[in-house]
């Protein structure tokens, strides 16, 4: 069973009946996104647009309904994610992340629980295999593999491209050593790593894993998904005096606003990354656009 028809097995009949009918004359490929909301209108987005109107009607869920659609993902076992949804998430098997939105229960700063979920955004994983051929190169050049942060806005394909990154260096004719720190469990997929050397730190916080990686795997080159707040940028920097390179991933929509970022420009700052490397899509969406700056030569 693929994610989509994973998705709508768990919707109740009706409204997967309207879903499926859509998604049935689409290419799968090209859905990066389902989101299910109560009491207000479903999406689906598709080739960078938000797909509202099926069949030219609304499809829209209860706050009842979309429980049971979360407990029917989970297998019937949700109290098994309790404590990654007080982060605002759920990733099942293979890399599908469901984000979950609600009325959070707190005491202070922290979030005990969640209730009254209130939207669902199941974020579905593709298997693309060669994405990275063109950057590898850059990153890889002999024995010598560099740093290097990979940035973009949502959506346009960060996890996916490191992902055939970590796949090809421990899985490529020269096999690498390679250490992937997956925080929220999105990257490993069964049948990308099967005969790679790639070893996952699962669900670590992004620091400790690259200092347990460094520490006890001596990785040849570590790979993280989107650095968060300065806090976690610091922890980083913190590892970083192995030598180990590091590469990952932000979000950001250029160069300029990536370095206004103050967790990006303490990483920057300690000399991190020698690359910078800007992801964007074309036109149809089914092709990576890199634009590479270099840090031996001068950031612009």
């Amino acid at each position: 069973m693929n994610h989509l028809e994973k998705v709508l097995v768990c919707l109740p009949e009706k409204e997967r009946g309207a879903l499926a009918s859509f998604l049935s004359r689409v290419s799968a490929n090209k859905i990066t996104e389902i989101r299910l909301r109560a009491e207000a209108p479903s999406s689906v987005t598709y080739e960078g647009r938000n797909v509202y109107l099926f069949s030219g009607a609304e499809v829209r869920f209860s706050e009842q309904e979309l429980r049971g659609i979360v407990s029917r993902l989970c297998e019937e076992s949700i109290h098994t994610y309790s404590e990654s949804m007080k982060q605002g998430y759920i990733t099942l098997d293979n890399g599908m992340r469901i984000g979950v939105c609600g009325s959070a229960v707190c005491d202070g700063d922290r979030i005990l629980g969640l209730r009254d979920v209130t939207s669902l955004s199941i974020r579905i994983p593709h298997i693309f295999r060669g994405v990275a051929d063109e950057v590898l190169p850059i990153i890889c050049n002999g024995d010598k593999i560099q740093s290097a942060l990979f940035y973009s806005p949502p959506g346009v394909g960060k996890t996916t491209l490191i992902r055939d990154i970590a796949m090809r260096l421990g899985g490529g004719a020269k096999r690498f050593r390679v250490c992937v720190v997956d925080t929220r469990s999105e990257i490993y997929i069964k049948e990308f790593f099967s005969h790679s050397l790639c070893d996952f730190l699962d669900g670590y916080p992004k620091g400790l894993g690259i200092e347990i990686a460094t520490r006890t795997f001596s990785p040849q080159v570590v790979i993280c998904d989107e650095i968060g707040d300065i806090s976690e940028a610091n922890a980083i920097l913190s590892t970083q005096n192995s030598g180990v390179p590091l590469i990952a991933t932000a979000h950001g929509e250029n160069i300029a606003s990536l370095m206004l970022r103050p967790n990006i420009k303490i990483l920057h700052d300690a000399g991190i990354f020698r690359y910078y490397i800007e992801i964007k899509r074309d036109n149809g969406g089914e092709k990576c656009i890199f634009s590479v700056t270099d840090t031996m030569r001068r950031l612009e």
